[in-house]
C-alpha cells in the first residue's frame, strides 16, 4: 500500500476525531448555557408550536421537517439570549449560579463574544428561511434591550416591556413556523397579546428567589423597590385578581362570556386556572425562602405552559 494512501486515511481519520470532538463540545457548551431554561422557554416553544399545527392542521408530510425547524429556532433564540445575558451578569451567576459556564472557567469571555456572534447571525440566516427575519430582528433588539441597554434593571421594563414582547415573539415565530401559510388570525393575535402580557406581568415572581444577586448588580426588582413584605403583597394581588382576569380576557377573544359559562368544559377549565394562580398567591406569602420560591416559580411555568394550548381547547368547544 502507498505511504501516501495511509497518511491520507489516518490524516481524514483525526479530521473526523476532531470534527466530532468539536460538535460535542458547541453541545455541551449550548447545554450549560440554556439548561436553567429548558422548562421555560424550549417547552413552551414545542407546545406553541404543536398549538399552532393543531390550528392551522397543514399536511401531516410537513411535520416532521417543521418540528425540527422549531426547535432549532427555540434553541438559537434562547441561545442567544442566554450568552448576552450571562456576559452581563458574570459576577451576578458567581453568586446566585456559580455552575453556570463562565463563573466556572469552562469557556472564556472572548470565546463566549464569538459566539454571541456566530449564533446571532445563524439565527438570521434560519430566520430569513422560515419567514420570520422582521420577528426574529425584533428578540435580537429586545435581548439588547434586557442585557446591555438596561431594561433589566427595573422590574418594570425587565417584565412588563421585555418579557412581554419577548413572550408574543416567540408565539408568533412558533405559529409561523407550524403553518406552511404562515398567517395569523386577528383573534389569535389578541390571544398572543393577551397571554404575552399576562406572563410580564406574572413574571415578578421570580425575582424572589435571586435577592442577593440582583443587590449585586443593582437591580431594581419589585422585591428590591418595595421590599420583601409589599413585595409579595403586590403579586397576591397580582395572581388573585389581574392574571386571572387577563386570562378570562384571553378567553373571551375566542368565545362568548356565555358560552363559557354554559359549557361544563370551560367552567372547568375557567375554575381550574383560577385554582392554580389562587395557590400560586397562597404560596407566595407561606413559602418564603428561595428553594420554595423557585417551587412558586415552576407552578407558574406549568401554568403558563398550560394556557397556551387552551386556544384550541376553546376553538373546539365553538
Amino acid at each position: 500500500m502507498c505511504p501516501m494512501n495511509v497518511l491520507c486515511r489516518k490524516s481524514s481519520r483525526y479530521r473526523s476525531f476532531y470534527s466530532c470532538r468539536f460538535a460535542l463540545r458547541e453541545i455541551v457548551i449550548l447545554w450549560r448555557f440554556i439548561s436553567n431554561d429548558i422548562k421555560d422557554t424550549i417547552v413552551p416553544s414545542v407546545i406553541a408550536f404543536f398549538n399552532g399545527w393543531i390550528y392551522v392542521r397543514p399536511p401531516i408530510r410537513y411535520l416532521p421537517g417543521q418540528l425540527l425547524f422549531s426547535l432549532i429556532y427555540a434553541s438559537l433564540y434562547i441561545y442567544t439570549f442566554c450568552i448576552s445575558n450571562q456576559l452581563h451578569s458574570i459576577a451576578e451567576d458567581a453568586i446566585n449560579k456559580p455552575y453556570r459556564p463562565l463563573p466556572t472557567g469552562f469557556v472564556t469571555q472572548k470565546e463566549t463574544k464569538i459566539r454571541f456572534l456566530i449564533y446571532n447571525v445563524l439565527f438570521l440566516i434560519l430566520a430569513f428561511y422560515l419567514h420570520i427575519f422582521f420577528i426574529s430582528v425584533a428578540w435580537i433588539v429586545v435581548t439588547a434591550g434586557l442585557n446591555q441597554w438596561g431594561w433589566s434593571s427595573h422590574w418594570l421594563t425587565k417584565n412588563h416591556l421585555g418579557m412581554t414582547l419577548g413572550t408574543f415573539i416567540l408565539f408568533t415565530a412558533q405559529w409561523v413556523i407550524a403553518s406552511p401559510e404562515g398567517k395569523i388570525a386577528g383573534n389569535v393575535y389578541w390571544y398572543f397579546a393577551l397571554l404575552s402580557i399576562w406572563a410580564g406581568s406574572s413574571l415578578p415572581l421570580q425575582d424572589f428567589r435571586d435577592v442577593e444577586g440582583d443587590r449585586l448588580m443593582g437591580r431594581k426588582t419589585l422585591t428590591i423597590s418595595l421590599g420583601e413584605e409589599k413585595g409579595r403583597l403586590v403579586m397576591i394581588f397580582q395572581y388573585l385578581i389581574i392574571s386571572p382576569a387577563l386570562v378570562l380576557i384571553a378567553m373571551l377573544t375566542q368565545v362568548t362570556m356565555v358560552h363559557i359559562l354554559g359549557t361544563i368544559q370551560l367552567r372547568c377549565l375557567l375554575l381550574v386556572e383560577i385554582g392554580i394562580h389562587w395557590y400560586i398567591a397562597y404560596r407566595i406569602w407561606h413559602f418564603r425562602n428561595p428553594r420554595e420560591d423557585d417551587f412558586t416559580y415552576h407552578v407558574y411555568v406549568f401554568l403558563f405552559c398550560a394556557l397556551v394550548p387552551m386556544l384550541n381547547i376553546l376553538r373546539a368547544s365553538r
